[in-house]
């Protein structure tokens, strides 16, 4: 029994350091253009220090909510040396990467045209952001499909304390709520400081109250008989398996932000989300409004696929 147990013990250590070691691998040199002209280049400009890269589009939405949270990190980490650059990729004529970080008030350094990299990064999918220490060797890379950006944020301060040793700064306890960051303070709710988790159950702006099946479940069968097997909404990927009801709220935020901006989607906080068979449907849920009043996504559980986004009625909720 002790043989097969150590057995396992070792297998189970091997497997942690195979997948450790998939994720690891060598950074790139490269010498990038700021948009005034000047040369980033790496790893001299590290100068053996850990970077954080952030491969982005400007048009991208959950680069939007990502971000502020960067910004934080190289505030919170500029005495360890830490630098954090933002890499444009994938520019679309309307959307001025430049103008964009301008825009959200982020200081990050902006260096353009990295198209080239992302095979040397191995870049699947955007954003691409990925920690890398300060022997170019890549200790993190951001999975596919985070809960929040929240909880990439904490992975990449936990990544680069374990880098910066006695430097470490404390991981935060609370955060700006994700998509409003960008926002001025006089836009931001005095609760938009949160821990990352779900809302408490006692505030009435960000959790409302729950209604009984019976007055949820008819009006929601009765709009999702309405939304055809293969209705999409065309411009959105598949985000596969959508888990639980916090999920299909992050992705109706991110497809909303898009669509309608920030400003818009904050004023339909809370959120409701309900589950039936295979569909997720997210409403907007502020106080004054009633079911499907307020923006409503459909999104399928199984492949993520987004079916359906519309706005509702355009009431003013009540004060």
């Amino acid at each position: 029994m002790r043989a097969c147990c150590g057995r396992w013990i070792l297998a189970l250590m091997l497997g942690l350091l195979t997948s450790f070691a998939v994720e690891a691998g060598p950074a790139a040199p490269f010498s990038l253009k700021t948009p005034e002209g000047a040369s980033y280049n790496y790893p001299a400009d590290a100068a053996g220090k850990p970077v954080v890269l952030m491969f982005w589009p400007a048009w991208c939405p959950y680069s939007r909510a990502l971000q502020p949270y960067l910004q934080a990190i190289q505030d919170d980490y500029a005495g360890t040396g830490v630098q954090v650059w933002m890499l444009s990729v994938h520019q679309q004529a309307g959307h001025d990467p430049a103008k964009v970080l301008s825009e959200r008030g982020l200081r990050l350094p902006l260096l353009l045209d990295a198209d080239a990299l992302m095979p040397d990064y191995r870049v699947e999918y955007t954003p691409w952001l990925v920690v890398v220490d300060g022997q170019q060797q890549i200790v993190y890379t951001r999975p596919p499909k985070p809960p929040t950006p929240i909880d990439t944020a904490r992975e990449v301060r936990l990544a680069l304390n374990t880098l910066v040793g006695d430097q470490a700064v404390a991981v935060p306890t609370s955060w700006p709520r994700p998509y409003e960051g960008h926002l001025p303070p006089e836009q931001l709710a005095p609760e938009s400081l949160f821990a990352g988790q779900p809302p408490r159950q006692d505030n009435p702006r960000l959790t409302p109250p729950p209604l009984p099946q019976s007055e949820w479940a008819p009006w929601v069968e009765r709009y999702l008989a309405g939304v055809g097997p293969m209705e999409t909404l065309p411009g959105f990927e598949l985000r596969g398996a959508v888990a639980n009801g916090r999920a299909a709220i992050a992705i109706a935020r991110e497809v909303w932000t898009e669509v309608y901006g920030e400003a818009a989607v904050v004023a339909q906080a809370p959120y409701r989300a309900y589950r039936m068979d295979n569909q997720w449907i997210v409403l907007g849920a502020p106080r004054g409004l009633g079911l499907g009043e307020g923006m409503i996504l459909v999104i399928q559980q199984d492949s993520g696929r987004v079916q359906r986004s519309v706005r509702g009625v355009d009431a003013t909720p009540a004060p």
